[in-house]
């Protein structure tokens, strides 16, 4: 059997996979885990990248594949390093070993466009979500009836209570003096057009990964599983009977 876990990004949960997952093969085990303070659950103390990945360690019950999407690629890393036993292999989408732009480290990014999203999700959640999907939705000619579909679970809860706390985890988050260790089957998917988490990012795993694949995917951004769900299920289900075949 086949178990593939599915962690998902900053400012969303795990309702941002509905649709993904009905596209996944029906005899695989596949289950989208809520990060903590991300869906209803109130956030208690400080959001932590570790905590997190301990927390849904506790959910895998035999060596599974794990999937994580930006912020939830930061948890995959940690996964495979704290618990390799569980961990078949990983897919990260849109990832990164560290956010934020340092003398040694140029792949990363220099702006405040998340901390200006807070601000906006704290006050009207269901306005500014649509619009950050609709841009990352920009060259997909299905773009509203995508968002139609997730819209109404992706909201229910409201804004995350760990909206200010897991940004802040995210811009001290730094892997790269892990990445050598995690030495896991792993898939690096992301979008030409990702100005959030550009593709330079992507290729500094895939250069410091031991076992990564990297594959760039034409006109999408930073959600390719949504505007190019398709291709990454081709992809995903590639990768995962290669590692399954040895």
């Amino acid at each position: 059997m086949i178990s593939l876990y599915l962690i998902h990004g900053w400012g969303v949960n795990a309702h941002i996979f509905k649709d993904f997952l009905t596209l996944l093969p029906e005899n695989w085990q596949t289950r989208a885990l809520n990060l903590v303070g991300h869906d209803n659950q109130p956030l208690v103390g400080e959001f932590s990248i570790i905590q997190a990945a301990d927390d849904i360690a506790k959910h895998i019950t035999h060596p599974s594949f794990v999937l994580g999407w930006s912020l939830g690629t930061q948890v995959a890393q940690h996964l495979v390093a704290r618990y390799p036993e569980k961990i078949q292999g990983i897919i990260l989408i849109s990832g990164f070993a560290k956010l934020r732009k340092s003398e040694d480290y140029p792949e990363g990014i220099d702006n405040a466009l998340l901390s200006k999203m807070v601000q906006l999700f704290q006050h009207d959640y269901a306005k500014h979500v649509r619009q950050f999907l609709e841009l990352q939705l920009l060259h997909t000619p299905e773009r509203r009836f995508i968002i139609e579909q997730i819209m109404p679970d992706l909201i229910q809860h409201g804004s995350p209570s760990a909206l200010r706390s897991a940004l802040d985890a995210l811009e001290q988050a730094d892997t790269r003096a892990l990445l050598p260790e995690l030495n896991v089957p792993t898939l690096i998917l992301c979008g030409n057009k990702d100005t959030l988490t550009p593709p330079r990012m992507s290729h500094y795993l895939a250069q410091h990964l031991p076992q990564a694949k990297m594959i760039v995917l034409d006109k999408a951004a930073h959600a390719p599983f949504l505007s190019h769900a398709q291709l990454c299920v081709a992809h995903i289900q590639d990768f995962i009977q290669r590692v399954q075949a040895g």
